[in-house]
């Protein structure tokens, strides 16, 4: 093959490479962690809470304080989030998130079965971090939840040093 039929290609190439969204590293409260924006998201921060929105669409990233056992500061903060009472878990599930233990939740009204909201917890060390849809329209938020969700890593398990200057 010439040379000249090599270049385009490899200039295609670095093109699409360097065109992927590279994730970004946050302070959320006592969390420092890496995440992948979803494209078109505005991201705002609030120092303990982070925020994405798009349209009236939000996704929170918040600093949930100490904890103890995992699912007791689960249900604690199920009552922060006023889900007591008037919505009921339509699932649940158990799971890893950078060798930390994590808690998925989804509810939904306990009278329609409809507007649904998700959450997810992590115990990091001995606090909670707390990814979890916020308002609008679900359907809307569910592949940018996924994608946040899916990229998430703490910057710890990456090898990122304690003494970080990271944006808040």
């Amino acid at each position: 093959m010439s040379c000249f039929r090599i270049l385009p290609l490899l200039l295609l190439l670095l093109i699409t490479a360097c065109d992927k969204p590279q994730p970004e590293l946050l302070q959320v409260g006592d969390h420092a962690i890496m995440i992948q924006f979803p494209q078109d998201w505005e991201h705002v921060s609030y120092g303990d809470r982070h925020q994405f929105r798009l349209d009236l669409n939000r996704i929170s990233l918040e600093d949930m304080g100490r904890l103890g056992k995992l699912d007791l500061a689960l249900e604690r903060a199920m009552v922060k989030f006023r889900e007591d009472g008037r919505r009921e878990n339509a699932w649940r599930d158990t799971l890893q998130i950078s060798g930390r233990d994590a808690r998925m939740v989804q509810t939904w009204d306990h009278v329609s079965h409809q507007y649904p909201k998700r959450y997810l917890f992590v115990k990091n060390d001995n606090s909670l971090l707390a990814v979890y849809t916020q308002s609008g329209q679900f359907e809307a938020m569910e592949a940018a939840f996924t994608e946040l969700t899916a990229s998430l890593t703490f910057a710890d398990s990456l090898g990122v040093p304690d003494d970080r200057d990271l944006p808040e």
